[in-house]
């Protein structure tokens, strides 16, 4: 793509023009925006400090460097950016709508490494001008990225020290190399960011592989901005500068080969599971003829839950059989006219929507369900998981979701938070969005994840490699995000996980990965993992494909609790057709609870006399395992995934909504029926329920 490299002179700004050129990209424009009559402008936005060096750039790296002073201030300082009319947000939107006019550019280059503040203003003004962000350095690990800065010839000096330790009579004009091992001090003992994120210090990038002539700097002057006693805050003013020639040797290439850090990673999981992947290419992916083509869809009303005293509801049997156009934009169509009259019917709003499961029947109408469903929602959609199933005959969709609104007022000194993480830049971090949703929806200490497959962050390309490796690549994403959305949240506190695959030869790999990696998560965070804390039970589901045809699909809900203070449960009971298998787990806190319920059986076994047994077992398991729970948890959504293949199975589950509905009353949870190709270990049914105080 054609780039426009945002600059501030700092070293961020810079190292992530060199990921752009080393990603393959080629940057074509410099962009920057400078003060107005000050050195330094109190901005939450951009580092002005050296601005007057900036045009020397365009010198070093031979490019047309476009500038705009900064009109605006911070007026919109929310989590969320909207277009506010004055805000310094829009100077940065005017520079680079003119970029694009002159210079055809396709993405932004732009240096963040942990700022939310500076990443969502860029992500909306690239949005509405259609450009993609490239943020490589985002979440990056700051320590080693500090260190790879250093050793990739990159040269540059702090300009500005604010922090407890650094001074500006010792430190400003020192370089990065020679900053490295007191900076590493600082962090250990007083928690100061390496690379500066939380302003301990700015710097000004002299010379890097991107720069065919270096910057000199030949006077400058100190300013002490504020003396004070322990961390005293200044920063050098340039009044000298020039360009100078480089050696034609010393005008290398932006990175090494192989320095991508996706592709390391990638490469360390390849080399541990390269075996097991040869294995697999021998292997294909399960197929059935089952499309459940002999059952037409059913025009049934939604299926909604209790309003819990949290503000949960869960409302399912979303779908579009009442579309005259019975086609995929037609069907997505009429699911939406369905949801909002159900959501108006019951005092919601869209935007109350945290999460969104998504079945579709071909996974070729993916596109065109996305360009229907993405104009229903605003900057921070809801989370959503996206597989194919084989849905009953002419039924192109269902859907169900998540809503949350508080019941009651705040109480004094209480908070509350709601938040969506939505990233869209490309990185070497977790997979930009790729759809119209969000990575994560929080909710208090609640996190509610999209599904994740296996993409490569920095290209959105679905990696190529086997089942164990896409396994521990969407693990690793599921493990990134979930930290991203609270600091040392972990996969050890997820407490409903579900997994989708497309092959029913790889559900034990997938199992294996998935516990290794739990117990290699704690130990990275120096815990000691006890043997008696039972993991959360994984599902498995054989589907007929998923989105970017990737074989394996994470989904999780995670609670911010003492994983070692839950509470956990567990049966086994005999069954008319074979056995049933039930586990709960119960927060640390007691406000949320999953529940686990599989019902095991030969499936050649089972006749039609076993259909209404079926239903009835399973309920009085559901209501034996509900009460081994707090009495006030509300059961919200009761996932029903069944092998179509079975007619008994698919006649037995029709009858489970009844049944609860008939036991629990009002109390009773939104039952979404999922058919599926298979699931593992004989299991012909498994039910998966999240409850909520």
């Amino acid at each position: 793509m054609k780039v426009v490299a945002l600059i501030s002179g700092g070293k961020d700004s810079c190292y992530n023009m060199m990921q752009c050129v080393a990603a393959g990209h080629r940057i074509v424009a410099l962009a920057n925006l400078r003060p107005a009559h000050t050195d330094e402008l109190d901005s939450y936005m951009y580092q002005t400090v050296g601005h007057q060096a900036i045009e020397l750039y365009a010198d070093a790296m031979e490019l047309p460097l476009y500038r705009r002073t900064i009109h605006g201030s911070s007026l919109d300082t929310s989590r969320n950016y909207r277009e506010t009319e004055g805000d310094e947000v829009e100077d940065l939107y005017q520079l680079l709508n003119l970029i694009k006019e002159k210079e055809a550019i396709d993405a932004v280059s732009v240096g963040a490494i942990l700022s939310d503040y500076q990443r969502v203003r860029v992500e909306n003004v690239c949005l509405r001008l259609g450009l993609q962000p490239l943020a490589y350095l985002w979440r990056r690990d700051q320590e080693s990225l500090l260190c790879e800065m250093i050793k990739s010839d990159l040269h540059a000096i702090l300009i500005k020290v604010a922090a407890f330790g650094l001074d500006p009579e010792k430190h400003l004009g020192k370089s990065l190399g020679d900053m490295q091992p007191y900076l590493k001090q600082l962090s250990n003992k007083y928690g100061v960011h390496i690379c500066g994120e939380g302003g301990e210090y700015e710097t000004f990038t002299l010379d890097c592989p991107l720069f065919k002539r270096k910057i000199v700097i030949d006077e400058a002057e100190t300013v002490i901005h504020s003396a004070d006693a322990f961390a005293p805050v200044g920063y050098l003013r340039f009044t000298k500068m020039h360009a100078e020639d480089k050696h034609v040797d010393a005008v290398a290439r932006a990175l090494p080969h192989g320095s991508c850090p996706c592709q390391s990673a990638i490469d360390k999981m390849t080399e541990e599971v390269e075996y097991a992947d040869q294995a697999e290419d021998n292997q294909h992916k399960f197929t059935s003829s089952c499309d459940l083509s002999c059952h037409g869809g059913h025009d049934k009303p939604p299926s909604c839950s209790k309003r819990c005293s949290r503000g949960y509801q869960w409302i399912s049997g979303i779908h579009g059989l009442k579309s005259q156009d019975h086609g995929t934009e037609g069907q997505t169509l009429a699911a939406f006219s369905m949801l909002q009259d159900e959501l108006k019917n019951k005092a919601w709003k869209l935007k109350n929507i945290v999460l969104v499961h998504l079945y579709v029947k071909n996974m070729e109408d993916f596109a065109s369900v996305n360009e229907v469903y993405r104009k229903y929602f605003d900057i921070n959609p809801p989370a959503r998981v996206c597989v194919q199933a084989p849905l009953p005959a002419g039924q192109l969709l269902q859907m169900d979701c998540l809503l949350h609104d508080w019941t009651e007022p705040l109480e004094e000194g209480c908070f509350r938070h709601k938040e969506a993480l939505h990233v869209q830049s490309l990185s070497h971090w977790a997979p930009a969005n790729i759809g119209p949703y969000s990575q994560a929806f929080k909710v208090d200490e609640m996190v509610f994840c999209a599904g994740q497959i296996a993409l490569v962050p920095c290209t959105m390309c679905l990696v190529k490699a086997g089942t164990a490796v896409q396994a521990q690549l969407s693990f690793s994403h599921v493990k990134k995000v979930l930290e991203a959305v609270i600091h040392n949240l972990t996969p050890a506190h997820v407490v409903q996980a579900h997994c989708y695959t497309t092959r029913h030869q790889d559900t034990a790999t997938i199992r294996a990965v998935w516990e290794s990696m739990l117990r290699a998560t704690e130990e990275e965070k120096e815990r000691l993992w006890v043997s008696e804390i039972e993991l959360a039970p994984l599902l498995i589901a054989v589907v007929p494909a998923l989105p970017k045809d990737a074989a394996v699909e994470f989904h999780v809900t995670a609670v911010n609790d003492d994983p070692s203070r839950r509470t956990w449960w567990h049966t086994t009971a005999k069954a008319a057709c074979g056995s049933i298998e039930c586990r709960t787990v119960l927060s640390a806190d007691r406000s949320s609870a999953s529940l686990s319920l599989s019902l095991f059986a030969p499936g050649d076994a089972l006749g039609a006399a076993d259909s209404k047994r079926i239903a009835e077992e399973v309920g009085a398991m559901f209501l034996k395992a509900t009460n081994t729970t707090e009495a006030e948890l509300v059961p919200q959504c009761a996932r029903v995934f069944y092998k179509c293949s079975s007619s008994a199975v698919q006649q037995g589950v029709q009858g489970l909504e009844e049944i609860l509905r008939n036991s629990l009353g009002e109390s009773s949870p939104s039952v979404v029926l999922v058919p599926v190709l298979d699931l593992p270990d004989s299991r012909i049914l498994h039910l998966s329920c999240w409850l909520s105080l």
